[in-house]
Protein backbone atom coordinates (compact mmCIF):
# COMPACT_ATOMS: atom_id res chain seq x y z
CA UNK A 1 0.00 0.00 0.00
CA UNK A 2 1.32 3.37 -0.75
CA UNK A 3 0.07 6.24 0.89
CA UNK A 4 -0.83 9.92 -0.75
CA UNK A 5 0.88 12.97 0.64
CA UNK A 6 1.07 16.26 1.02
CA UNK A 7 3.41 18.60 2.75
CA UNK A 8 2.59 21.87 3.64
CA UNK A 9 5.04 24.41 5.21
CA UNK A 10 5.74 28.37 5.04
CA UNK A 11 9.33 27.87 5.35
CA UNK A 12 11.35 26.54 2.03
CA UNK A 13 14.11 24.81 3.46
CA UNK A 14 11.32 23.14 5.64
CA UNK A 15 9.27 22.14 2.70
CA UNK A 16 11.94 20.98 1.07
CA UNK A 17 13.12 18.54 3.86
CA UNK A 18 9.59 16.78 4.62
CA UNK A 19 9.60 16.70 0.70
CA UNK A 20 12.79 14.94 0.80
CA UNK A 21 11.95 12.65 3.11
CA UNK A 22 8.57 11.35 2.11
CA UNK A 23 10.50 10.79 -1.49
CA UNK A 24 13.18 8.82 0.77
CA UNK A 25 10.32 6.74 2.09
CA UNK A 26 9.13 3.60 0.11
CA UNK A 27 5.29 3.33 1.52
CA UNK A 28 4.68 7.00 0.85
CA UNK A 29 3.96 9.08 -2.48
CA UNK A 30 4.45 13.25 -2.21
CA UNK A 31 1.74 14.11 -4.81
CA UNK A 32 2.03 17.66 -3.64
CA UNK A 33 3.94 20.58 -1.49
CA UNK A 34 2.30 23.78 -0.71
CA UNK A 35 3.84 26.99 1.25
CA UNK A 36 -0.25 28.09 1.89
CA UNK A 37 -2.43 26.26 3.71
CA UNK A 38 -5.50 27.88 1.64
CA UNK A 39 -4.18 26.59 -1.91
CA UNK A 40 -3.54 23.16 0.40
CA UNK A 41 -7.43 22.88 1.30
CA UNK A 42 -8.26 23.38 -2.42
CA UNK A 43 -5.91 20.59 -3.45
CA UNK A 44 -7.18 18.33 -0.59
CA UNK A 45 -10.72 18.80 -1.38
CA UNK A 46 -9.96 17.49 -5.05
CA UNK A 47 -7.82 14.70 -4.60
CA UNK A 48 -7.33 11.60 -2.63
CA UNK A 49 -4.83 12.48 0.37
CA UNK A 50 -3.94 10.27 3.16
CA UNK A 51 -1.49 11.76 5.10
CA UNK A 52 -0.69 15.41 5.57
CA UNK A 53 2.88 16.85 6.65
CA UNK A 54 2.20 20.50 8.07
CA UNK A 55 3.29 23.24 9.76
CA UNK A 56 1.31 24.84 12.22
CA UNK A 57 2.53 28.72 12.34
CA UNK A 58 1.47 29.68 9.25
CA UNK A 59 -0.47 32.99 7.33
CA UNK A 60 -3.51 33.35 6.23
CA UNK A 61 -4.70 29.96 7.63
CA UNK A 62 -2.73 28.12 10.28
CA UNK A 63 -2.13 24.41 10.65
CA UNK A 64 -4.38 23.93 13.28
CA UNK A 65 -7.48 25.74 12.23
CA UNK A 66 -6.92 23.80 8.47
CA UNK A 67 -6.71 20.62 10.95
CA UNK A 68 -10.31 21.53 12.57
CA UNK A 69 -11.24 22.40 8.78
CA UNK A 70 -10.21 18.75 7.43
CA UNK A 71 -11.73 17.46 10.80
CA UNK A 72 -15.57 18.65 10.20
CA UNK A 73 -15.61 16.69 6.74
CA UNK A 74 -17.77 13.50 6.30
CA UNK A 75 -14.65 11.32 5.36
CA UNK A 76 -12.57 13.04 7.94
CA UNK A 77 -10.84 9.22 8.83
CA UNK A 78 -9.84 9.04 5.45
CA UNK A 79 -7.09 11.89 5.50
CA UNK A 80 -4.37 12.05 8.75
CA UNK A 81 -2.52 14.90 9.97
CA UNK A 82 0.71 14.96 11.05
CA UNK A 83 2.08 18.17 12.84
CA UNK A 84 5.75 19.18 11.69
CA UNK A 85 6.11 22.22 14.10
CA UNK A 86 8.89 24.53 15.91
CA UNK A 87 6.22 25.60 18.72
CA UNK A 88 6.02 22.61 21.18
CA UNK A 89 2.87 24.36 22.98
CA UNK A 90 0.64 23.53 20.79
CA UNK A 91 1.03 20.08 21.00
CA UNK A 92 -1.88 19.18 23.02
CA UNK A 93 -4.42 20.70 20.76
CA UNK A 94 -2.73 18.89 18.10
CA UNK A 95 -4.19 15.57 19.70
CA UNK A 96 -7.68 17.11 19.96
CA UNK A 97 -7.97 17.37 16.19
CA UNK A 98 -6.72 14.09 16.32
CA UNK A 99 -3.24 14.71 14.38
CA UNK A 100 -1.52 10.78 14.18
CA UNK A 101 1.99 12.55 15.49
CA UNK A 102 3.84 15.98 16.47
CA UNK A 103 7.26 16.15 15.02
CA UNK A 104 8.97 19.22 16.57
CA UNK A 105 11.74 20.68 14.17
CA UNK A 106 14.42 19.83 13.63
CA UNK A 107 13.84 16.28 13.63
CA UNK A 108 15.62 13.55 11.84
CA UNK A 109 14.35 11.10 9.82
CA UNK A 110 14.22 8.53 11.72
CA UNK A 111 12.00 10.51 13.67
CA UNK A 112 9.83 11.27 10.74
CA UNK A 113 9.95 7.75 9.98
CA UNK A 114 8.38 6.66 12.86
CA UNK A 115 5.55 8.91 12.40
CA UNK A 116 5.05 7.88 8.48
CA UNK A 117 4.76 4.27 9.90
CA UNK A 118 2.16 5.79 12.60
CA UNK A 119 0.40 6.62 9.46
CA UNK A 120 0.64 3.89 7.46
CA UNK A 121 -0.40 1.09 10.22
CA UNK A 122 -3.56 3.33 10.70
CA UNK A 123 -4.17 2.95 7.07
CA UNK A 124 -3.37 -0.65 7.26
CA UNK A 125 -5.76 -1.38 10.03
CA UNK A 126 -8.59 1.28 8.59
CA UNK A 127 -8.35 -1.45 5.44
CA UNK A 128 -8.55 -4.28 7.30
CA UNK A 129 -11.59 -2.41 9.23
CA UNK A 130 -13.69 -1.85 5.61
CA UNK A 131 -12.98 -5.34 4.33
CA UNK A 132 -13.99 -6.84 7.16
CA UNK A 133 -17.34 -4.32 7.85
CA UNK A 134 -18.25 -5.34 3.91
CA UNK A 135 -17.95 -8.86 4.52
CA UNK A 136 -20.02 -8.89 7.68
CA UNK A 137 -22.61 -6.83 5.81
CA UNK A 138 -23.06 -9.33 2.52
CA UNK A 139 -23.58 -11.90 5.13
CA UNK A 140 -25.22 -9.90 8.15
CA UNK A 141 -28.74 -10.94 7.28
CA UNK A 142 -29.17 -14.15 7.79
CA UNK A 143 -32.12 -16.49 6.41
CA UNK A 144 -32.61 -18.30 9.69
CA UNK A 145 -34.07 -17.95 13.56
CA UNK A 146 -33.65 -19.70 16.61
CA UNK A 147 -36.44 -20.27 18.53
CA UNK A 148 -37.17 -21.00 21.89
CA UNK A 149 -39.31 -24.24 22.26
CA UNK A 150 -39.55 -26.37 25.25
CA UNK A 151 -36.62 -25.69 26.65
CA UNK A 152 -34.26 -25.69 23.41
CA UNK A 153 -33.52 -23.71 20.35
CA UNK A 154 -34.47 -24.88 17.30
CA UNK A 155 -33.50 -23.52 13.70
CA UNK A 156 -36.22 -22.45 11.89
CA UNK A 157 -35.35 -21.18 8.25
CA UNK A 158 -37.02 -17.55 7.34
CA UNK A 159 -38.69 -18.90 3.95
CA UNK A 160 -40.64 -21.66 6.34
CA UNK A 161 -42.63 -19.08 7.93
CA UNK A 162 -45.69 -18.09 6.71
CA UNK A 163 -47.02 -16.03 9.93
CA UNK A 164 -46.31 -15.74 13.63
CA UNK A 165 -48.46 -15.68 16.85
CA UNK A 166 -47.55 -14.97 20.04
CA UNK A 167 -48.89 -17.05 23.10
CA UNK A 168 -47.90 -15.98 26.67
CA UNK A 169 -43.32 -15.89 26.87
Amino acid sequence: MILNCVAIDDEPLALELVGKYIEQTSFLKLIGKFSNAIEALGFINQNEVQLIFMDIQMPDLSGMELARVLDGKKNSDKTRIIFATAYHQFAIEGYKVEALDYLLKPYSYEDFLSAATKGFSYFEKLNQTDSSTQKKTESSTPDYIFLKVEYQLVKVMLKDISYVEAYKD
